[in-house]
């Protein structure tokens, strides 16, 4: 029955998006009980015993939406396919990052019908196919030339960033000054400088397939706070059920962190105030409790000013 109701309250969190975010992540764990834990490669390239932790956050919303965690040696989306089941997100668009491209992930995306969004890497041979631009539009004032064509049922969308363009060719002809490539290297690459590559199953206009592979970046913030706000990525744990607790509890405090922010971001005051100072401020307030009686001590007037810009009614009219 708990489980039940925990399927239901993330059924809730996910139906208020129909755009997910995943991608998956690792933390590091020494203790030879607990199972999860597994030998692999890093992001760093480094081979390390790691539990793997899988997120899912809304586009929408800002918000995590679910979070799993995985044997350490788990790198495909074999494990989203249940977890997308087990939130009830039915034609939810996913978006996910380049770790993800294989054949092999692709093929189970399809075979799920899961709506997806997956940018290439640079090397990958689709850039050799032929994509017209002939749409621009512009992304926080930079000019984006776009594209797309259909293959095998699928549509790739090609986008070139005309100040990225610029940026990169000025690396790479600075790497064939400095002897790091030759010119057949340069000559290759010029082709793609500047250029994102996506492959999806959705179709729609160019600009929205970008707004949203540039969306991806909430799940990176959300894994940052996950770890060095919560500081949820350190383990001293003896079995896998404690695993599981602690990246539960990790995921509330996630939650909360991002409700919060919501709100200073609704506010404009992200200038000068974090979710952390937030909760730093209101704790000079305390309830004191004397029998059934309650009472809020007095409320300094900063304290009091915030909370009306944030609209947080937790304190007594004045």
């Amino acid at each position: 029955m708990r489980g039940r109701k925990e399927l239901e309250k993330y059924w809730y969190l996910s139906s208020q998006s129909n755009r997910l975010i995943y991608d998956l992540s690792f933390i590091f764990s020494s203790s030879d009980t607990v199972n999860l834990a597994e030998f692999g490669y890093n992001a760093e390239g480094v081979w390390l015993p790691q539990v793997n932790i899988a997120l899912f956050s809304a586009m929408d919303t800002g918000l995590p939406v679910m979070i799993r965690a995985l044997p350490g040696s788990v790198r495909d989306v074999s494990t989203l396919v249940g977890s997308l089941a087990e939130i009830a997100a039915p034609g939810g668009i996913l978006v996910l990052d380049r770790g993800f491209v294989s054949e092999k992930n692709e093929a189970a995306l399809i075979k799920a019908k899961i709506p997806f969004v997956l940018p290439q890497r640079r090397n990958s041979t689709r850039y050799e196919i032929r994509i017209h631009l002939t749409d621009h539009f512009f992304y926080h004032k930079r000019l984006i030339h776009a594209g797309k064509r259909e293959i095998d049922g699928l549509t790739l969308y090609l986008y070139e960033d005309a100040d990225l363009k610029v940026e990169e060719e000025k690396t790479l002809y600075r790497l064939l000054e400095e002897g790091e490539i030759d010119r057949e290297a340069l000559n290759v690459r010029l082709k793609r400088a500047g250029r994102i590559l996506i492959l999806s199953s959705v179709k729609a206009e160019p600009q929205e397939i970008y707004q949203m592979y540039k969306s991806r970046n909430l799940v990176e913030d959300h894994f940052a706070a996950f770890k060095s706000l919560i500081q949820a990525d350190k383990l001293y744990l003896r079995d896998a059920t404690a695993v599981f607790g602690h990246v539960f509890v990790g995921f509330l405090c996630l939650y909360l962190y991002c409700r919060i922010l919501n709100r200073i971001k609704r506010a404009g005051m992200t200038a000068h105030l974090s979710p952390q100072g937030l909760l730093l401020k209101l704790s000079k307030v305390y309830a004191v409790g004397a029998g059934e009686e309650r009472r809020i001590t007095e409320v300094p007037k900063g304290v009091r000013k915030i909370a009306e810009k944030l609209e947080l009614d937790i304190f007594p009219n004045a």
